[in-house]
């Protein structure tokens, strides 16, 4: 297999390229030269070295978080003193069972199915009377509702596991 002419003059003229190249890059990479290091003093007869570290902290500075109780610290965060998320809170009062209970409102939409086997719609959820207390959304809370007996347009409900019926009938609110 013969070669063209041109390829060995090519080959030729990129070998002096890289030698020139190397030539001119060569003299700069010369390896650095370390500075000398400076003799350690040696101490004076009878002198004494103490070793000295050097920060850029005061001293009289130090920074501490004391997370102790407000009567310890006084309740002040130290990294924002104006807040007032670390003073106490005050107790919120206690229900008594003096207290009435407000009665819920409770609202039947409708009936359904067959004797038997009634559905009643209470506050948008589907009871039936084998249900168990089952949760129900009312203004201010949910209640607890028991299905007692469901007739064609009504529905026996307990509240709360109280003993006391309810009857809820079509359109009414109780």
């Amino acid at each position: 297999m013969k070669l063209p002419r041109t390829c060995p003059k090519k080959a030729a003229l990129a070998a002096l390229a890289g030698v020139l190249m190397a030539l001119t890059v060569l003299p700069g990479c010369k390896k650095p030269v370390k500075p000398a290091a400076p003799a350690p003093l040696k101490p004076a007869a009878g002198v004494t070295t103490a070793v000295v570290t050097a920060t850029n902290l005061p001293a009289e500075f130090v920074s501490v978080f004391d997370d102790s109780p407000p009567p310890g610290n006084k309740g002040r965060d130290p990294f924002n003193p104006d807040s007032t998320l670390r003073n106490p809170v005050s107790e919120a009062p206690k229900r008594t069972d003096a207290v009435a209970r407000v009665d819920p409102q409770l609202r039947l939409y409708s009936v359904t199915g067959s004797p038997g086997r009634w559905l009643a719609v209470i506050n948008n959820q589907i009871l039936a009377v084998t249900d168990p207390a089952t949760p129900v959304r009312v203004p201010g809370g949910t209640v607890m509702v028991k299905v007692v007996e469901i007739g064609e347009d009504y529905a026996d409900v307990t509240v709360d596991g109280g003993a006391v019926k309810k009857r809820l009938t079509m359109g009414q609110r109780k």
